[in-house]
């Protein structure tokens, strides 16, 4: 069994980013994810991040995203903004595309070849992480995840 076989799976489908509102400070009411992520090894390419719902039976598969946004490596910390429907809870996948092709690019074995990471940053072993341990509580507003990015 390839290491992060399942997450290969779901980050290496075409990076397509999905247009969605613009994050609106002056709108209270408004459900924002504030992302920051770093530990980025080079400013090449760009850093995918998808934003699942709270469903565990669809969590990675890109079918049942609720947004996506693909944005330029911005060294130290790359930030970006997503506005999302509603306040819920919601995981947080990401992947550092350094060569720009659109995929989560894996060595022949199946390890990562570049770098990516989680909500919550949990602690990865043999696969991918259940979503108990990514989930994160998401309400009107401002929410910050910081997300720490790994490499094999």
């Amino acid at each position: 069994m390839a290491l992060l076989s399942a997450p290969t799976v779901a980050l290496a489908e075409k990076a397509v980013a999905m247009p969605g509102p613009a994050c609106d400070a002056a709108n209270p009411d408004q459900v924002r994810l504030k992302i920051s992520v770093s530990g980025m090894r080079s400013d090449k390419g760009n850093v995918t991040i998808t934003v699942y719902p709270d469903d565990s039976a669809h969590f990675l598969d890109g079918a049942y995203k609720v947004a996506r946004q693909i944005i330029p490596v911005a060294l130290p910390v790359t930030e970006t903004c997503i506005a999302l429907p509603l306040a819920d809870h919601y995981a947080v996948a990401l992947f550092h595309d350094e060569n720009s092709n659109g995929h989560f690019d894996t060595t022949m074995l199946g390890i990562p070849s570049e770098g990516y990471g989680f909500s919550n940053n949990p602690t990865l072993y043999l696969g991918p992480p259940g979503l108990d341990k990514v989930r994160i509580p998401v309400q009107a507003g401002d929410n910050p995840v910081s997300v720490q990015m790994k490499y094999y």
